[in-house]
């Protein structure tokens, strides 16, 4: 008997939608906060999503994936911002004094604490593009979609690249292809082998 997506369908699909609008949009200015919570909001349905269809398949390695995606980028990129600011203040304190950098002990550990900032902001940033990546590819084992594989692959080329600004480029694809794989998941998938899924056709 299959089982029945389509609510997960059209939930992942729009706030894929979300995402994207709000992710490429919310650096205007006036309009990033509104368009950065149009991006929360698309998150929020596809993360509901990927819940409703794990359950339904008896797996739940694409929320969690998501999920984790999600909170180690929130978590550590807070973290990460505040070594920077930390970092940045104790900076202009020893040049407000009139000490070159390095001459001032606080200009010291400023700039070490700001390394440390941008390291950890990076390296959070790839762990979580990284989970969200495993969550696609088990989306793609669950249900044969090939447009999710693709959305891991874009994905995590992307974050690898992005220092060198292609990668923004390749990050719009893997938005692309989320959209695709979201609209092409079928309405119905039934159990083989007691373990994957496949669609119907």
């Amino acid at each position: 008997m299959g089982v029945d997506v389509r609510s997960e369908r059209t939930l992942g699909l729009i706030g894929s939608v979300l995402t994207l609008v709000g992710g490429f949009v919310g650096v205007i200015p006036h309009v990033g906060v509104f368009m950065g919570t149009l991006s929360l909001v698309g998150w929020v349905l596809v993360l509901v999503a990927l819940n409703g269809i794990g359950n339904k398949l008896g797996d739940d390695r694409p929320f969690r994936y998501y999920l984790y995606s999600f909170l180690v980028a929130f978590v550590g990129v807070i973290v990460a911002v505040i070594f920077i600011v930390v970092g940045a203040v104790s900076i202009s304190n020893a040049n407000m004094v009139g000490m070159s950098p390095f001459e001032h002990p606080w200009s010291t550990f400023g700039v070490g604490v700001l390394i440390f900032g941008f390291i950890l902001f990076i390296a959070v940033l790839i762990l979580g593009v990284y989970f969200e990546k495993q969550a696609w590819e088990a989306m793609y084992e669950l249900t044969g979609v090939k447009e999710f594989h693709e959305t891991a692959k874009w994905l995590w080329w992307g974050a690898l690249t992005a220092i060198i600004l292609v990668g923004l480029l390749l990050l719009l694809i893997a938005s692309i292809y989320q959209i695709i794989a979201f609209a092409n998941l079928p309405e119905e998938l039934e159990e083989r082998g007691g373990e994957k899924f496949n669609p119907i056709v």
